[in-house]
């Protein structure tokens, strides 16, 4: 079995409108996403010839959703939800991003140096 790992960063900003805390207030991040692909079989020839899946392809899936809905966007907009969190961000990005990447098996987000979630939707 292969887990390769794909890491991403962007600047977002929202707000958890109904947080008993400091989340209550608008403010962003600098959030880092990393993907996780799993799987036993490598391709076998071709120009992918011993890869389970090529980086650039996970590149190819995510930059484009980063950029529409992450990335210096108030997320709250961009998801259209009062409560924008971690794990929702989580699950939304694996919902994303699954129909375009096989072996998808899970989604990291890290919002601050000491806080971050995953979400692995078979466990």
């Amino acid at each position: 079995m292969f887990e390769l790992e794909k890491t991403f960063n962007f600047e977002g900003g929202h707000v958890l409108t109904h947080h008993d805390g400091k989340c209550s207030c608008p403010h962003g991040h600098s959030y880092v996403l990393i993907v996780k692909i799993r799987g036993s079989n490598l391709t076998s020839s071709g120009p992918k010839k011993n890869m389970l899946i090529d980086f650039g392809e996970i590149s190819k899936a995510v930059l484009p959703m980063i950029e529409k809905y992450f990335d210096h966007h108030w997320i709250n907009d961009t998801l259209n939800t009062d409560s924008p969190t971690s794990e929702y961000i989580a699950k939304w990005i694996f919902d994303h991003l699954s129909p375009m990447l096989p072996g998808l098996y899970a989604i990291t987000l890290q919002e601050t140096e000491k806080s971050k979630v995953t979400y692995i939707p078979y466990l």
